[in-house]
Protein backbone atom coordinates (compact mmCIF):
# COMPACT_ATOMS: atom_id res chain seq x y z
CA UNK A 1 0.00 0.00 0.00
CA UNK A 2 2.64 2.09 0.64
CA UNK A 3 4.44 1.79 -2.32
CA UNK A 4 0.74 2.38 -3.95
CA UNK A 5 0.32 5.36 -2.23
CA UNK A 6 3.85 6.58 -2.87
CA UNK A 7 2.72 6.59 -6.71
CA UNK A 8 0.04 9.16 -5.92
CA UNK A 9 2.30 11.62 -4.61
CA UNK A 10 5.02 11.62 -7.34
CA UNK A 11 2.24 10.91 -10.43
CA UNK A 12 0.47 14.24 -9.82
CA UNK A 13 0.65 15.03 -13.21
CA UNK A 14 1.47 19.09 -13.72
CA UNK A 15 -1.05 21.09 -16.50
CA UNK A 16 0.69 23.53 -17.93
CA UNK A 17 -2.55 25.81 -18.23
CA UNK A 18 -4.52 28.28 -16.46
CA UNK A 19 -7.90 27.29 -14.41
CA UNK A 20 -9.71 29.31 -16.87
CA UNK A 21 -7.96 27.96 -20.29
CA UNK A 22 -8.83 24.48 -19.27
CA UNK A 23 -7.22 22.95 -21.60
CA UNK A 24 -3.94 20.46 -22.08
CA UNK A 25 -0.96 21.50 -23.66
CA UNK A 26 1.17 19.25 -25.50
CA UNK A 27 4.46 19.40 -26.98
CA UNK A 28 4.08 18.56 -30.66
CA UNK A 29 7.27 17.58 -31.63
CA UNK A 30 7.95 15.62 -28.33
CA UNK A 31 4.79 14.99 -26.38
CA UNK A 32 4.60 13.66 -23.50
CA UNK A 33 2.11 10.65 -22.25
CA UNK A 34 1.63 8.45 -19.59
CA UNK A 35 0.43 5.09 -19.39
CA UNK A 36 -2.92 4.47 -17.93
CA UNK A 37 -2.00 1.81 -15.36
CA UNK A 38 0.39 4.83 -13.90
CA UNK A 39 -1.78 7.51 -14.11
CA UNK A 40 -4.98 5.91 -12.65
CA UNK A 41 -3.61 5.61 -9.28
CA UNK A 42 -3.19 9.09 -9.25
CA UNK A 43 -6.62 9.91 -10.70
CA UNK A 44 -8.37 7.63 -7.80
CA UNK A 45 -6.34 9.50 -5.16
CA UNK A 46 -7.09 12.98 -6.34
CA UNK A 47 -10.54 11.77 -6.11
CA UNK A 48 -10.58 11.17 -2.49
CA UNK A 49 -9.07 14.31 -1.43
CA UNK A 50 -11.63 16.19 -4.50
CA UNK A 51 -14.48 14.92 -2.24
CA UNK A 52 -13.07 15.77 0.92
CA UNK A 53 -12.36 19.29 -0.30
CA UNK A 54 -16.03 19.52 -0.39
CA UNK A 55 -16.33 17.72 2.75
CA UNK A 56 -14.41 20.26 5.02
CA UNK A 57 -16.78 23.18 4.32
CA UNK A 58 -20.29 21.11 3.75
CA UNK A 59 -20.26 18.87 6.78
CA UNK A 60 -20.75 22.10 8.74
CA UNK A 61 -22.92 23.65 6.05
CA UNK A 62 -24.86 20.54 6.12
CA UNK A 63 -25.20 21.21 10.43
CA UNK A 64 -22.96 17.80 11.67
CA UNK A 65 -20.36 20.12 13.37
CA UNK A 66 -20.10 23.21 14.51
CA UNK A 67 -16.94 25.31 15.22
CA UNK A 68 -16.20 25.79 19.05
CA UNK A 69 -15.53 29.51 18.12
CA UNK A 70 -18.28 32.32 18.30
CA UNK A 71 -16.06 34.74 15.98
CA UNK A 72 -16.63 35.61 12.30
CA UNK A 73 -12.79 37.13 12.19
CA UNK A 74 -11.04 33.71 11.58
CA UNK A 75 -10.49 32.87 8.37
CA UNK A 76 -11.68 28.95 8.70
CA UNK A 77 -15.01 30.13 11.01
CA UNK A 78 -15.70 32.32 9.02
CA UNK A 79 -17.01 30.47 5.81
CA UNK A 80 -17.30 26.76 7.96
CA UNK A 81 -19.70 28.49 10.43
CA UNK A 82 -20.62 32.15 9.61
CA UNK A 83 -21.03 31.42 5.70
CA UNK A 84 -19.04 34.38 5.06
CA UNK A 85 -16.26 33.66 2.68
CA UNK A 86 -15.30 37.01 1.88
CA UNK A 87 -11.95 36.01 3.56
CA UNK A 88 -11.91 32.46 2.02
CA UNK A 89 -8.44 32.66 -0.48
CA UNK A 90 -8.61 29.19 -1.72
CA UNK A 91 -11.59 27.00 -3.00
CA UNK A 92 -9.48 23.96 -3.78
CA UNK A 93 -12.30 21.54 -4.73
CA UNK A 94 -12.90 23.83 -8.02
CA UNK A 95 -9.20 23.22 -8.87
CA UNK A 96 -9.37 19.11 -8.23
CA UNK A 97 -12.03 18.72 -10.22
CA UNK A 98 -10.83 20.72 -13.26
CA UNK A 99 -7.00 19.70 -13.01
CA UNK A 100 -6.32 17.08 -10.58
CA UNK A 101 -9.14 14.80 -11.63
CA UNK A 102 -10.40 16.11 -14.94
CA UNK A 103 -7.51 16.73 -17.01
CA UNK A 104 -5.84 13.68 -15.75
CA UNK A 105 -8.88 11.44 -16.97
CA UNK A 106 -8.92 12.87 -20.05
CA UNK A 107 -5.38 12.50 -20.62
CA UNK A 108 -5.67 8.53 -19.65
CA UNK A 109 -9.20 8.23 -21.77
CA UNK A 110 -6.64 9.64 -24.47
CA UNK A 111 -3.98 7.19 -24.07
CA UNK A 112 -5.64 4.37 -23.71
CA UNK A 113 -7.61 5.44 -26.44
CA UNK A 114 -4.49 4.57 -28.51
CA UNK A 115 -3.52 1.98 -26.60
CA UNK A 116 -6.67 0.26 -27.17
CA UNK A 117 -7.52 -0.05 -23.53
CA UNK A 118 -11.14 0.31 -23.19
CA UNK A 119 -10.89 -1.10 -19.31
CA UNK A 120 -8.87 2.48 -18.69
CA UNK A 121 -10.83 4.61 -21.00
CA UNK A 122 -14.32 3.49 -19.50
CA UNK A 123 -13.14 3.97 -15.67
CA UNK A 124 -11.83 7.22 -16.47
CA UNK A 125 -15.39 8.35 -18.19
CA UNK A 126 -17.02 6.90 -15.17
CA UNK A 127 -14.41 8.64 -12.38
CA UNK A 128 -14.96 11.90 -14.75
CA UNK A 129 -18.59 11.94 -14.71
CA UNK A 130 -18.39 11.33 -10.90
CA UNK A 131 -16.18 14.20 -10.51
CA UNK A 132 -18.55 16.25 -12.57
CA UNK A 133 -21.52 15.22 -10.78
CA UNK A 134 -19.59 16.13 -7.37
CA UNK A 135 -18.69 19.63 -8.45
CA UNK A 136 -21.77 20.96 -9.58
CA UNK A 137 -23.85 19.80 -7.07
CA UNK A 138 -21.75 22.15 -4.81
CA UNK A 139 -20.74 25.37 -7.89
CA UNK A 140 -23.68 25.30 -9.79
CA UNK A 141 -22.90 26.35 -13.13
CA UNK A 142 -20.15 25.50 -14.69
CA UNK A 143 -17.61 25.10 -18.05
CA UNK A 144 -18.64 21.83 -19.55
CA UNK A 145 -19.23 21.68 -22.87
CA UNK A 146 -15.80 24.46 -23.25
CA UNK A 147 -14.18 22.91 -21.10
CA UNK A 148 -10.48 21.68 -21.89
CA UNK A 149 -11.15 23.11 -25.80
CA UNK A 150 -8.38 25.96 -25.69
CA UNK A 151 -11.32 28.63 -25.85
CA UNK A 152 -9.19 30.81 -23.15
CA UNK A 153 -13.09 32.38 -21.31
CA UNK A 154 -15.01 29.10 -21.64
CA UNK A 155 -18.31 29.79 -20.60
CA UNK A 156 -19.93 28.30 -17.34
CA UNK A 157 -22.95 25.86 -18.80
CA UNK A 158 -26.48 25.93 -16.94
CA UNK A 159 -26.41 23.18 -14.73
CA UNK A 160 -29.34 20.74 -16.45
CA UNK A 161 -26.48 20.76 -19.47
CA UNK A 162 -23.50 19.61 -16.83
CA UNK A 163 -25.48 16.92 -15.80
CA UNK A 164 -26.51 16.01 -19.68
CA UNK A 165 -23.00 16.05 -19.88
CA UNK A 166 -22.39 13.64 -16.68
CA UNK A 167 -24.92 11.09 -18.12
CA UNK A 168 -23.05 10.98 -21.33
CA UNK A 169 -20.40 10.02 -20.08
CA UNK A 170 -21.77 7.34 -17.41
CA UNK A 171 -23.16 5.75 -20.89
CA UNK A 172 -20.09 5.99 -22.92
CA UNK A 173 -17.86 4.46 -20.13
CA UNK A 174 -20.24 1.52 -19.50
CA UNK A 175 -20.35 1.00 -23.41
CA UNK A 176 -16.08 1.27 -22.83
CA UNK A 177 -16.36 -1.45 -20.23
CA UNK A 178 -18.61 -3.30 -22.29
CA UNK A 179 -16.14 -3.51 -25.27
CA UNK A 180 -13.26 -4.35 -22.85
CA UNK A 181 -11.31 -7.79 -23.25
CA UNK A 182 -8.22 -10.18 -22.46
CA UNK A 183 -6.29 -8.13 -25.10
CA UNK A 184 -7.41 -5.00 -23.06
CA UNK A 185 -3.64 -3.83 -20.83
CA UNK A 186 -4.01 -5.00 -17.30
CA UNK A 187 -5.63 -3.38 -14.99
CA UNK A 188 -4.69 -4.99 -11.42
CA UNK A 189 -5.12 -3.84 -7.81
CA UNK A 190 -1.66 -2.11 -8.38
CA UNK A 191 -3.36 0.57 -10.35
CA UNK A 192 -7.04 0.17 -9.91
CA UNK A 193 -7.37 1.05 -6.18
CA UNK A 194 -10.77 0.96 -5.62
CA UNK A 195 -12.35 -2.69 -7.74
CA UNK A 196 -8.77 -4.19 -8.40
CA UNK A 197 -9.76 -4.08 -11.70
CA UNK A 198 -13.55 -5.76 -11.54
CA UNK A 199 -14.95 -3.86 -14.39
CA UNK A 200 -18.47 -5.17 -13.46
CA UNK A 201 -18.07 -3.35 -10.20
CA UNK A 202 -17.35 -0.54 -12.06
CA UNK A 203 -20.72 -0.65 -13.98
CA UNK A 204 -22.33 -0.65 -10.76
CA UNK A 205 -20.58 1.87 -9.46
CA UNK A 206 -21.51 4.45 -12.74
CA UNK A 207 -25.12 3.03 -11.89
CA UNK A 208 -24.52 4.12 -8.37
CA UNK A 209 -24.16 7.41 -9.80
CA UNK A 210 -26.89 7.61 -12.14
CA UNK A 211 -29.45 6.71 -9.30
CA UNK A 212 -27.93 9.65 -7.24
CA UNK A 213 -28.08 11.96 -10.26
CA UNK A 214 -31.60 11.27 -10.59
CA UNK A 215 -32.58 11.46 -7.40
CA UNK A 216 -31.89 14.96 -7.41
CA UNK A 217 -34.21 15.84 -9.84
CA UNK A 218 -37.05 13.18 -9.28
CA UNK A 219 -39.20 15.43 -7.65
CA UNK A 220 -39.96 18.02 -10.50
CA UNK A 221 -38.88 15.38 -13.31
CA UNK A 222 -41.58 12.51 -11.68
CA UNK A 223 -39.15 9.54 -12.43
CA UNK A 224 -39.11 8.00 -9.57
CA UNK A 225 -40.18 4.88 -11.33
CA UNK A 226 -36.50 4.85 -12.84
CA UNK A 227 -34.76 6.10 -9.55
CA UNK A 228 -35.71 2.62 -8.21
CA UNK A 229 -34.67 0.44 -11.60
CA UNK A 230 -31.19 2.39 -11.56
CA UNK A 231 -30.93 1.99 -8.27
CA UNK A 232 -31.74 -2.10 -8.15
CA UNK A 233 -29.58 -2.59 -11.35
CA UNK A 234 -27.09 -0.67 -9.01
CA UNK A 235 -27.54 -2.93 -6.08
CA UNK A 236 -27.54 -6.09 -7.85
CA UNK A 237 -23.58 -6.13 -8.62
CA UNK A 238 -22.03 -3.23 -6.01
CA UNK A 239 -19.50 -3.44 -4.07
CA UNK A 240 -18.18 -0.15 -1.46
CA UNK A 241 -16.56 2.86 -3.48
CA UNK A 242 -13.59 3.71 -1.14
CA UNK A 243 -10.38 4.90 -1.51
CA UNK A 244 -8.25 2.98 1.23
CA UNK A 245 -5.33 4.76 2.88
CA UNK A 246 -2.57 2.99 4.32
CA UNK A 247 -3.31 0.95 7.52
CA UNK A 248 -0.04 2.82 9.62
CA UNK A 249 0.65 5.99 7.86
CA UNK A 250 3.65 7.20 8.46
CA UNK A 251 3.97 10.38 6.11
CA UNK A 252 1.45 12.80 4.96
CA UNK A 253 0.69 11.33 1.42
CA UNK A 254 -0.28 7.90 2.81
CA UNK A 255 -2.96 9.79 5.78
CA UNK A 256 -6.73 10.33 5.69
CA UNK A 257 -7.16 14.31 5.51
CA UNK A 258 -9.90 13.74 8.20
CA UNK A 259 -7.12 12.06 10.90
CA UNK A 260 -5.58 13.46 14.19
CA UNK A 261 -2.43 13.69 12.35
CA UNK A 262 -3.66 17.05 9.99
CA UNK A 263 -1.90 16.26 6.98
CA UNK A 264 -0.60 18.74 5.14
CA UNK A 265 0.74 17.33 1.66
CA UNK A 266 3.29 19.11 -0.43
CA UNK A 267 1.52 19.07 -3.04
CA UNK A 268 -1.85 20.24 -1.24
CA UNK A 269 -2.99 23.67 0.07
CA UNK A 270 -2.33 24.48 3.53
CA UNK A 271 -6.07 25.76 3.70
CA UNK A 272 -7.28 22.24 2.84
CA UNK A 273 -6.32 20.65 6.51
CA UNK A 274 -8.70 20.01 8.99
CA UNK A 275 -9.72 21.14 12.36
CA UNK A 276 -11.32 18.94 14.33
CA UNK A 277 -9.31 19.84 16.83
CA UNK A 278 -11.40 22.79 17.15
CA UNK A 279 -15.20 21.80 16.42
CA UNK A 280 -18.00 20.17 17.86
CA UNK A 281 -21.10 18.35 17.27
CA UNK A 282 -24.15 20.64 16.96
CA UNK A 283 -27.02 19.98 18.84
CA UNK A 284 -29.24 19.64 15.88
CA UNK A 285 -27.17 15.79 14.86
CA UNK A 286 -26.77 15.29 18.80
CA UNK A 287 -30.65 14.99 19.08
CA UNK A 288 -30.36 13.10 15.88
CA UNK A 289 -27.85 10.37 18.06
CA UNK A 290 -29.45 9.95 21.11
CA UNK A 291 -32.12 7.83 22.18
CA UNK A 292 -33.14 8.13 25.62
CA UNK A 293 -35.15 4.55 25.75
CA UNK A 294 -34.92 2.65 28.58
CA UNK A 295 -31.15 1.02 28.92
CA UNK A 296 -30.27 2.93 25.33
CA UNK A 297 -29.33 6.51 26.05
CA UNK A 298 -27.46 6.81 22.65
CA UNK A 299 -27.48 5.38 19.03
CA UNK A 300 -24.07 3.03 19.55
CA UNK A 301 -23.21 4.42 16.04
CA UNK A 302 -22.10 7.76 17.98
CA UNK A 303 -19.14 5.43 19.71
CA UNK A 304 -17.80 4.07 16.35
CA UNK A 305 -18.10 8.04 14.97
CA UNK A 306 -16.20 9.64 17.92
CA UNK A 307 -14.23 9.20 20.89
CA UNK A 308 -15.99 10.07 24.06
CA UNK A 309 -14.98 12.62 26.08
CA UNK A 310 -12.90 12.78 29.32
CA UNK A 311 -15.74 12.93 30.97
CA UNK A 312 -17.97 10.10 29.21
CA UNK A 313 -20.41 12.93 28.29
CA UNK A 314 -22.16 13.97 24.61
CA UNK A 315 -23.38 17.66 24.19
CA UNK A 316 -23.61 19.66 21.40
CA UNK A 317 -23.40 23.11 20.30
CA UNK A 318 -25.71 25.28 18.96
CA UNK A 319 -25.56 25.84 15.07
CA UNK A 320 -23.06 28.89 14.77
CA UNK A 321 -22.52 29.64 18.33
CA UNK A 322 -19.77 27.40 19.35
CA UNK A 323 -18.95 27.28 23.52
CA UNK A 324 -19.13 31.32 24.01
CA UNK A 325 -20.29 31.54 27.53
CA UNK A 326 -23.63 33.69 27.02
CA UNK A 327 -25.29 31.12 24.70
CA UNK A 328 -25.46 28.46 27.03
CA UNK A 329 -28.97 28.29 29.06
CA UNK A 330 -29.08 30.55 32.33
CA UNK A 331 -27.88 28.17 35.18
CA UNK A 332 -26.25 25.86 33.17
CA UNK A 333 -23.05 24.85 33.55
CA UNK A 334 -20.40 26.37 30.51
CA UNK A 335 -19.36 23.27 28.68
CA UNK A 336 -15.75 23.01 27.76
CA UNK A 337 -14.14 20.68 25.27
CA UNK A 338 -13.57 18.02 27.47
CA UNK A 339 -17.45 17.85 28.10
CA UNK A 340 -18.04 16.91 24.09
CA UNK A 341 -17.04 14.32 21.92
CA UNK A 342 -13.67 13.98 20.38
CA UNK A 343 -14.06 14.37 16.44
CA UNK A 344 -11.09 12.30 16.09
CA UNK A 345 -10.25 8.46 15.62
CA UNK A 346 -13.74 7.60 14.81
CA UNK A 347 -14.74 5.39 12.26
CA UNK A 348 -13.90 7.76 9.38
CA UNK A 349 -11.91 10.36 10.92
CA UNK A 350 -8.66 8.21 12.02
CA UNK A 351 -5.48 8.74 10.10
CA UNK A 352 -6.15 5.21 8.28
CA UNK A 353 -9.38 5.42 8.06
CA UNK A 354 -10.49 5.04 4.40
CA UNK A 355 -12.51 7.94 2.16
CA UNK A 356 -15.98 7.57 0.51
CA UNK A 357 -16.93 7.52 -2.79
CA UNK A 358 -20.29 6.02 -2.55
CA UNK A 359 -21.46 3.36 0.01
CA UNK A 360 -24.09 0.58 -0.33
CA UNK A 361 -26.19 1.95 2.66
CA UNK A 362 -26.81 5.06 0.41
CA UNK A 363 -28.21 3.44 -2.14
CA UNK A 364 -30.75 1.47 0.09
CA UNK A 365 -31.66 5.42 1.23
CA UNK A 366 -32.02 5.90 -2.33
CA UNK A 367 -34.33 3.58 -3.09
CA UNK A 368 -36.43 3.82 0.40
CA UNK A 369 -36.97 7.75 -0.58
CA UNK A 370 -38.24 6.50 -3.89
CA UNK A 371 -39.92 4.39 -3.40
CA UNK A 372 -41.76 6.30 -0.37
CA UNK A 373 -42.67 8.72 -3.21
CA UNK A 374 -44.05 5.98 -5.47
CA UNK A 375 -46.49 5.23 -2.32
CA UNK A 376 -44.52 1.25 -2.32
CA UNK A 377 -44.40 1.18 1.47
CA UNK A 378 -43.30 -1.97 2.29
CA UNK A 379 -40.57 -1.68 -0.53
CA UNK A 380 -39.68 1.61 1.22
CA UNK A 381 -39.49 0.06 4.59
CA UNK A 382 -37.57 -2.50 3.78
CA UNK A 383 -34.91 -0.59 1.96
CA UNK A 384 -35.06 1.95 4.69
CA UNK A 385 -34.37 -0.36 7.81
CA UNK A 386 -31.75 -2.47 5.91
CA UNK A 387 -29.75 0.83 5.32
CA UNK A 388 -29.75 0.80 8.99
CA UNK A 389 -28.64 -2.39 9.35
CA UNK A 390 -25.51 -2.47 6.75
CA UNK A 391 -24.34 0.94 8.46
CA UNK A 392 -24.16 0.16 11.93
CA UNK A 393 -22.87 -3.01 10.62
CA UNK A 394 -19.87 -1.00 8.67
CA UNK A 395 -19.14 1.00 11.67
CA UNK A 396 -18.82 -2.18 14.16
CA UNK A 397 -21.95 -2.04 15.89
CA UNK A 398 -22.42 -5.79 17.47
CA UNK A 399 -25.82 -7.83 16.45
CA UNK A 400 -27.40 -7.39 19.46
CA UNK A 401 -26.73 -3.77 19.54
CA UNK A 402 -28.18 -3.05 16.17
CA UNK A 403 -31.28 -5.33 17.51
CA UNK A 404 -31.88 -3.39 20.37
CA UNK A 405 -31.72 -0.56 18.16
CA UNK A 406 -33.62 -1.33 15.44
CA UNK A 407 -36.46 -2.15 17.85
CA UNK A 408 -35.92 1.60 19.49
CA UNK A 409 -38.13 4.65 19.37
CA UNK A 410 -35.44 6.04 17.03
CA UNK A 411 -36.52 3.33 14.18
CA UNK A 412 -40.49 2.57 12.73
CA UNK A 413 -41.36 -0.69 13.06
CA UNK A 414 -44.54 -0.86 10.46
CA UNK A 415 -44.44 0.27 7.35
CA UNK A 416 -47.90 2.06 7.56
CA UNK A 417 -46.27 4.30 10.16
CA UNK A 418 -43.27 5.27 8.04
CA UNK A 419 -42.82 9.30 7.00
CA UNK A 420 -40.13 10.83 4.70
CA UNK A 421 -38.54 12.09 8.25
CA UNK A 422 -37.78 8.57 9.10
CA UNK A 423 -35.94 8.11 5.64
CA UNK A 424 -33.82 11.65 5.38
CA UNK A 425 -32.82 11.01 9.79
CA UNK A 426 -31.37 7.77 8.92
CA UNK A 427 -29.17 9.02 5.86
CA UNK A 428 -28.45 12.00 7.33
CA UNK A 429 -26.60 9.54 10.35
CA UNK A 430 -25.19 6.87 7.69
CA UNK A 431 -24.09 9.83 5.86
CA UNK A 432 -21.63 11.33 8.49
CA UNK A 433 -19.37 14.17 7.13
CA UNK A 434 -20.70 13.14 3.36
CA UNK A 435 -20.76 16.44 0.54
CA UNK A 436 -24.00 14.51 0.25
CA UNK A 437 -25.90 15.09 2.62
CA UNK A 438 -25.82 19.15 1.92
CA UNK A 439 -27.36 18.00 -1.31
CA UNK A 440 -30.32 16.36 0.18
CA UNK A 441 -30.90 19.13 2.90
CA UNK A 442 -31.09 21.86 -0.25
CA UNK A 443 -33.21 19.40 -2.08
CA UNK A 444 -35.43 19.64 0.93
CA UNK A 445 -35.31 23.59 1.19
CA UNK A 446 -33.91 22.46 4.80
CA UNK A 447 -37.46 21.51 5.61
CA UNK A 448 -38.58 20.91 9.40
CA UNK A 449 -40.55 18.11 7.63
CA UNK A 450 -38.05 15.98 6.34
CA UNK A 451 -35.63 17.45 9.40
CA UNK A 452 -37.36 17.78 12.43
CA UNK A 453 -35.29 20.05 14.80
CA UNK A 454 -33.60 21.72 12.21
CA UNK A 455 -33.40 25.81 13.15
CA UNK A 456 -31.96 29.14 11.47
CA UNK A 457 -28.77 29.93 12.95
CA UNK A 458 -28.35 32.75 14.74
CA UNK A 459 -24.58 34.17 13.85
CA UNK A 460 -24.77 33.33 9.84
CA UNK A 461 -23.38 36.47 8.07
CA UNK A 462 -26.37 39.71 7.26
CA UNK A 463 -26.12 38.58 3.51
CA UNK A 464 -28.04 35.74 4.03
CA UNK A 465 -30.75 37.80 4.78
CA UNK A 466 -32.93 34.62 6.13
CA UNK A 467 -31.81 32.51 3.34
CA UNK A 468 -29.96 29.25 3.88
CA UNK A 469 -26.64 28.83 1.77
CA UNK A 470 -26.89 27.56 -1.18
CA UNK A 471 -24.04 27.06 -3.20
CA UNK A 472 -20.24 27.18 -2.33
CA UNK A 473 -18.25 30.70 -4.45
CA UNK A 474 -15.75 30.04 -7.27
CA UNK A 475 -12.22 29.57 -6.45
CA UNK A 476 -11.14 33.20 -6.02
CA UNK A 477 -7.75 32.73 -6.63
CA UNK A 478 -8.46 31.92 -10.33
CA UNK A 479 -12.00 32.40 -11.60
CA UNK A 480 -12.27 36.24 -10.65
CA UNK A 481 -8.94 36.97 -12.68
CA UNK A 482 -9.17 34.67 -15.43
CA UNK A 483 -12.72 34.66 -16.81
CA UNK A 484 -14.55 37.37 -14.74
CA UNK A 485 -16.20 37.98 -17.77
CA UNK A 486 -19.09 34.53 -16.90
CA UNK A 487 -18.75 36.03 -13.56
CA UNK A 488 -20.20 39.19 -14.03
CA UNK A 489 -22.42 37.49 -16.62
CA UNK A 490 -23.82 34.86 -13.70
CA UNK A 491 -23.71 37.85 -11.46
CA UNK A 492 -21.66 35.38 -8.88
CA UNK A 493 -19.75 38.53 -7.84
CA UNK A 494 -22.36 39.40 -5.80
CA UNK A 495 -22.72 38.68 -2.49
CA UNK A 496 -26.20 37.17 -2.44
CA UNK A 497 -24.81 34.50 -4.94
CA UNK A 498 -23.75 31.81 -2.42
CA UNK A 499 -28.01 32.45 -1.35
CA UNK A 500 -29.19 31.62 -4.82
CA UNK A 501 -30.30 27.64 -5.05
CA UNK A 502 -28.80 26.04 -7.77
CA UNK A 503 -31.20 24.12 -10.40
CA UNK A 504 -32.21 21.42 -8.99
CA UNK A 505 -32.79 23.34 -5.94
CA UNK A 506 -34.82 25.80 -7.07
CA UNK A 507 -36.89 23.57 -9.12
CA UNK A 508 -37.37 21.16 -6.45
CA UNK A 509 -40.77 20.52 -5.26
CA UNK A 510 -39.94 19.02 -2.09
CA UNK A 511 -40.76 20.12 1.42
Amino acid sequence: MKKILRTLSIMLIVVLASCSKLDINVNPVQPVTTEANLRLPAILGNMAYHIYSQARFTSYHSLYLNSRYNSSNNGYTAPLVHWNYTLAQRIGAWRWHYFDVGSNCLGMIERAERDGANNYKGVGKIVLAFSYLTATDVFGDMPYTEAYTGIYYPKYDTQDVVYAGVLSLLNEGIEALNSASSADPVMDSSADLIYGGDINKWKAFAEAVRARLLLHTASFEKNYDEVLAVTNAALAGFSDAMFRYAEAPSRDWETNMWGPDIPRPEWNFADITNVLESSVHTDFFMNYLTVNDPGLKYDPRLLKLTTPGVKGVYNGAMISEGLAVKNWPKDTPVPAMEDFAKLYNGYWTSDNSPQPYILKEELYFIKAEAAFYQNDRNTAFEAYREGIRLNMERLGVSAGEITGYLSSSKVKHDASELTVSDIMGQKYIAMYLQPESWVDMRRYKYSAKAYPGIYYPKNVTSDAAGRWLQRMPYDPQTEPIYNPRELERLGANARNWLFVPVWWAEKSQLN
